[in-house]
């Protein structure tokens, strides 16, 4: 099979009704669209999920990935670890990304066993579990922090091959908040390259444009305080706009922090 469906999903716990509580009628939006992107996947009756995630464990010059056979995780660092998750990791897929990442000079590290999912996995698929027809394996990966945004897309490569090898229909999920600099309210304030590098993001999907998307300069990335651009420059580079199509299902930002829900699905 190949990669069938994907999604930019963001990631904030607030989303989670145990953590959220009443917070979460600020963000229906996201809510409701994460609740699309859930039937979606599950309508495929997906094998496979592979989760790129801000939040995995920095390693640096490579993609850290979780390598126990079972992954689990919970949100007890956000005061419900009643919450919790335990999916089988695709080991096959798993070690097809790491044999093929040699080929490319992209190094995938094993995480220790001692390692639980992050919130950027969790968050999502606390969404993808609630339409769940059947248990679905996963793979848990990290952005890759420190290479070069010009050379990023050989990673999103990598999982396309990995994809269209394997018999199994994957799906993906690119997990990442936009600025986190949109309001004075905010986590980091504002500043106004926050809503310009989520705008610019927006508009470059709309346009199915990819060139735009790895060309907004350095200086807006790191003034907008972004931590899912490398997630979506690695989905778009799996799932090109020549043979995937997209759709924005929402985006908004009551917290200062820009939380942006796209649907990909083949043409």
């Amino acid at each position: 099979m190949t990669i069938l469906i994907g999604a930019i999903s963001p990631h904030p716990p607030l989303l989670i009704p145990e953590i959220g509580r009443g917070e979460i009628k600020y963000v229906k939006k996201t809510d409701e669209s994460l609740k699309t992107v859930s039937k979606k996947f599950n309508e495929l009756d997906i094998d496979t999920v592979i989760f790129i995630s801000p939040h995995a464990p920095f390693i640096r010059n490579a993609i850290s990935i979780y390598s126990n056979e079972d992954l689990y995780g919970d949100f007890s660092q956000f005061g419900s670890p009643e919450v919790s998750f335990e999916f089988e990791n695709d080991l096959e897929i798993m070690n097809s990304l790491i044999d093929e990442g040699k080929k490319y000079g992209i190094n995938f590290v094993k995480l220790s066993k001692d390692y639980y999912l992050d919130h950027g996995v969790l968050v999502p698929l606390y969404y993808l579990n609630q339409n769940i027809k059947r248990k679905f394996k996963i793979v848990a990966m990290s952005q890759h922090f420190t290479i070069d945004i010009e050379e990023l897309p050989i990673v999103g490569e990598i999982i396309k091959k990995v994809g269209s090898e394997t018999g199994k229909k994957i799906g993906i999920i690119a997990s990442g908040d936009m600025s986190h600099r949109l309001l004075e309210t905010g986590p980091y304030g504002f500043h106004p390259s926050g809503p310009k590098f989520d705008n610019l993001i927006i508009n470059s999907i709309k346009n199915e444009n990819f060139q735009d998307i790895i060309s907004i300069p350095e200086n807006i990335l790191e003034e907008a305080g972004e931590c899912g651009y490398r997630s979506i420059v690695t989905i778009f580079s799996a799932m090109p706009f020549e043979d995937y199509k997209t759709e924005i299902l929402s985006h908004e930002g009551p917290f200062g922090v820009g939380y942006l829900v796209v649907l990909i699905e083949r043409r």
